[in-house]
């Protein structure tokens, strides 16, 4: 009976106690594209402020006719292991034409951020070094209905695709922690 119930304590404390430390790792064997990158604050909070920092070295030009398509899996520590979450109304684990994806910035253009770096948002992209400068990111509250998944560990695997060749880009794992922001009383 003791052995059930150190069983049980250890078990509740880690999933209580479930914490991903942040990381990037690459995946891929050719690195056409290669990042690095980092959050000066971790676990993320929101709603909240996020710095990110990051650098992206290409390789060879990346062309809006190359048809690159980024396949991204989003998995969800819950309880004791990692689950992936589904593709639902082309959000979450799901394929995307990165050209198309991006296309949005073109009539609102790139956010602050990415343009006082001289980072590029849209497609096409020329081979060279970007640098990602460390500026806040806003986080907005999130609707109460995805309050419940937002909020945990994660592990995010993106692979870009050449459709043209079927050649992976890229490909990197990306782990990270998201907690809700304390309550910030006004009067203290």
């Amino acid at each position: 009976m003791l052995l059930i119930k150190t069983l049980l304590v250890v078990y509740l404390s880690r999933i209580i106690v479930a914490y991903t430390p942040f990381s990037l790792t690459d995946c891929a064997e050719n690195r056409l594209v290669t990042l690095t990158g980092r959050l000066t604050q971790h676990p993320i909070e929101f709603p909240g402020d996020i710095r990110v920092t990051a650098r992206v070295d290409i390789n060879r030009p990346l062309t809006a006719t190359g048809h690159l398509r980024l396949d991204a899996e989003i998995q969800k520590w819950i309880v004791f292991d990692y689950f992936t979450l589904p593709c639902i109304s082309n959000v979450g684990s799901c394929s995307y034409d990165l050209c198309d994806l991006l296309s949005w910035f073109e009539d609102r253009g790139c956010p602050w951020q990415l343009e006082e770096s001289n980072f590029p948002c849209t497609c096409p992209f020329s081979n060279g070094t970007y640098t990602l400068d460390p500026h806040p990111f806003s986080v907005p509250t999130l609707n109460s209905v995805w309050q419940w998944i937002a909020y945990g560990d994660f592990r995010v695997t993106g692979s870009l695709i050449d459709e043209n060749t079927s050649e992976v880009v890229s490909c990197y794992v990306l782990e990270f922690s998201v907690q809700r922001a304390p309550i910030r009383w006004p009067w203290w």
